[in-house]
């Protein structure tokens, strides 16, 4: 790409630069969330080396594209039944987890990102159990778990082709 359309897309808001801060936590961090913030224990990185995910954001991107960036040292599972795959990073932390299209009627769905598949994206500082994961939203940015619309954010509906 030149110059001269990076430059151009970059006025536009487009130049693949998500808003916010590419923290330490090898996510993005909102204008005044820092360490102290995010509940981690004692305030510190659970792995402050993580390999920090290959794109800052997941909106339209196809999952052959995700496929070609993944980092070599981190593994892919599938999941159960082969529904679809996960990743995990170099510290065994799940990164990212695709569910694959049902092919059911939307409406027939519990909700509509079943038929259409979905992406669950977490932070490289996710811990080992549940309540210590941190989910990100289609963007980047952590998501709050009382946040009202939690589920909707965390399960970002995938938008690209098919695999």
């Amino acid at each position: 790409m030149g110059k001269g359309k990076l430059r151009r897309l970059r006025r536009q808001g487009r130049g693949g630069f998500a808003r916010g801060v590419f923290g330490p936590v090898g996510d993005l961090l909102r204008p005044g969330q820092d360490l102290t913030n995010l509940n981690l224990p004692r305030n510190r990185l659970r792995h402050p080396d993580a390999t920090p995910f290959p794109v800052r954001s997941l909106r339209g991107i196809s999952i052959g594209s995700l496929r070609k960036q993944r980092p070599r040292n981190w593994t892919e599972t599938p999941t159960r039944n082969n529904e679809g795959f996960i990743w995990k990073d170099e510290n065994d932390v799940e990164r990212l987890r695709f569910m694959r299209p049902t092919g059911d009627n939307p409406s027939n769905s519990q909700w509509s990102r079943q038929a259409n598949g979905y992406l669950r994206w977490q932070s490289s500082q996710s811990g080992d159990s549940p309540a210590d994961n941190l989910f990100l939203d289609q963007d980047g940015q952590i998501v709050d778990r009382d946040d009202p619309l939690f589920a909707e954010k965390t399960h970002i509906v995938y938008e690209g082709p098919y695999p």
